[in-house]
């Protein structure tokens, strides 16, 4: 059969969350699914465009680790609609939650040398930090994870989660996760 739009754009995702060591197959996997997603240019939901950027990103943040050049289908895919993903992943709503509240109070408590950022943009990624603390050139991404960023177990981080988290170190972020069940043990 044939793949729609979604099911593309969740492949292509799917292989970035797995991401390291893809053999030549996967890469050649890649790059013709990334031919069909221009086919779909008119069909793609902006769902469908935060999973490319994603992909985008990803791609283009082991390109810099590992020297080699971008594949033709990525680089035409970037090209062609890599803002457009970008702008719908960046415009998407983000909620702030009672528990980030509460860790980013205790920071500005604590820290009081750092500079500290709530619901910081990385223009360069998109990515909503959910506090960024700042002291001369070093970066820390603390990401506060309520229960929705881990599976049912209730322990085991989501793809998406531990896709957020490498992509933040590989932008030169020192990630810092704080865990619902870790900060509740905390606060007693």
């Amino acid at each position: 059969g044939e793949f729609a739009p979604q099911n593309v754009a969740n492949v292509l995702w799917a292989l970035t969350v797995i991401g390291d060591g893809l053999d030549g197959f996967l890469v050649g996997l890649m790059d013709r699914l990334a031919a069909r997603v221009l086919d779909f240019r008119t069909q793609l939901s902006p769902h469908h465009k935060r999973q490319l950027h994603l992909w985008i990103l990803s791609r283009d943040l082991d390109m810099v680790v590992s020297g080699a050049p971008l594949s033709s289908g990525v680089s035409l895919v970037k090209r062609e609609i890599g803002e457009e993903c970008l702008l719908a992943f960046s415009g998407r709503e983000t909620h702030e939650s009672w528990l980030q509240r509460d860790v980013a109070a205790a920071l500005r408590s604590t820290l009081t040398d750092v500079e500290i950022v709530e619901e910081y943009v990385d223009t360069r990624s998109g990515y909503s930090i959910d506090v960024l603390l700042r002291q001369r050139s070093a970066a820390w991404a603390v990401e506060v994870d309520g229960p929705t960023h881990f599976l049912q177990d209730g322990k085991t981080p989501r793809g998406s989660t531990l896709l957020k988290r490498k992509q933040l170190g590989q932008l030169g972020y020192t990630v810092v996760p704080v865990p619902f069940w870790e900060w509740d043990a905390l606060r007693g």
